[in-house]
């Protein structure tokens, strides 16, 4: 289920953006903060999960606070549950490797979990502004979709991608599929797109917009 969370997520801030007019965004792409946010929670939630079965009394006292979380938490826990202490419990009791900017996105999406009127309005043209916000979001949507993915295959399958029937395959023969390299390069072209396609246009003859 927390897979399919951060699965679901993915795909409705793809869609937000799809038809997104650049020129009226004020808010700093709110559904995408909203979503991110989910994302990077779902995904430490998945992370510590898979390291310990015993985590799910943490995910149940997050949901009711009547339920005890298992005590070995408590040395982080100190009775409260937040996203930089799920991060602390898979980098520091599971030594996970997760980048440090998960946490500093979760953190700067926080204003936007609940209807804040008292975030910073973005204006018309601050369009460098826009162009780093959504770069960042999509950079931890894009990490939170692929780690949370092979770490179902390394659970589930043995670390091995299954083979699909895709029918846009490029490989001319079943015999030659390399479903595992398709996902390698379909994740370094989302990377590329995110890093270098992102253009913001400022020449005055033109109307600014991202491509």
């Amino acid at each position: 289920m927390l897979f399919f969370y951060i699965k679901e997520d993915f795909s409705a801030n793809y869609f937000s953006l799809y038809n997104a007019d650049i020129d009226l965004e004020c808010l700093g792409f709110s559904v995408l903060q909203r979503n991110t946010r989910h994302s990077i929670e779902a995904f430490l939630d998945l992370v510590n999960l898979s390291n310990d079965p015993d985590y799910l009394t943490v995910m149940e006292h997050c949901n009711n606070r009547n339920n005890q979380y298992d005590p070995k938490y408590n040395s982080i826990l100190h009775g409260s549950c937040n996203i930089p202490k799920k991060y602390k419990i898979a980098t520091q009791m599971y030594n996970e490797s997760i980048p440090i900017d998960l946490l500093t996105i979760s953190s700067k999406t926080n204003k936007y979990t609940h209807p804040n009127v008292f975030i910073s309005i973005l204006n018309y043209n601050d369009y460098d502004k826009k162009l780093d916000i959504l770069r960042n979001l999509l950079n931890a949507n894009l990490y939170t979709l692929t780690a949370a993915y092979k770490l179902m295959l390394k659970i589930f399958n043995n670390n091995m991608t299954p083979v699909l029937t895709c029918p846009t395959c490029p490989f001319p023969s079943p015999y030659l599929k390399n479903c595992e390299q398709c996902f390698i390069n379909e994740e370094a072209r989302c990377q590329n797109l995110i890093k270098n396609a992102l253009i913001t246009y400022t020449n005055p003859f033109q109307n600014p917009y991202y491509q």
